[in-house]
């Protein structure tokens, strides 16, 4: 009941942001809108079985920034000079060690992030991502594996007796 009022709270302050000013009109309609998502919304506010790690966060930060820069350069290179090689494309199909699907989804959407990459499909911990400049798959499998070792370092699952 408490992680539900906080919820609503948090909503409210946000609708009242989002609308600039604090008005009777706007606290009266955000209550009842903020209170009919808490309300009819399942799962809101319900534990989510994982832990954040503050010192593998940091690490995956530097991890997806670096690939950032990486993948940026290679695509500016096929954009400004084009080769055959740095225009092949392909699909990669990455099977990911974690089952979770809070942890599926950050590592497809760090993939999406990466200029010249994008998950296409996450199914079962199967990824397929699609590669722009794809010279070897198994070093596009290894940097999506590298993405999902770096999540596992920063975001925990936790077993379901202690996800409370």
């Amino acid at each position: 009941m408490r992680r539900r009022l906080l919820l609503g709270a948090a909503l409210l302050l946000t609708w009242l942001l989002l609308w600039g000013e604090v008005s009777v009109a706007n606290l009266v309609s955000g209550l009842v809108a903020c209170a009919a998502v808490v309300a009819l919304v399942p799962g809101l506010g319900a534990p989510t079985g994982h832990r954040v790690r503050p010192v593998g966060l940091v690490r995956l930060v530097g991890v997806f920034l670096a690939a950032l820069a990486r993948s940026t350069y290679q695509v500016v290179l096929a954009v400004v000079h084009p080769t055959p090689g740095r225009l092949r494309a392909g699909v990669v199909r990455v099977r990911l060690r974690s089952r979770s699907p809070l942890i599926g989804t950050i590592v497809a959407d760090l993939v999406t992030l990466t200029p010249g990459t994008l998950s296409l499909s996450l199914d079962n911990g199967v990824l397929f991502v699609h590669v722009l400049g794809l010279g070897d798959p198994e070093a596009a499998r290894a940097d999506v594996l590298r993405f999902e070792q770096a999540v596992l370092a920063a975001i925990e699952p936790l077993p379901p007796a202690v996800s409370r």
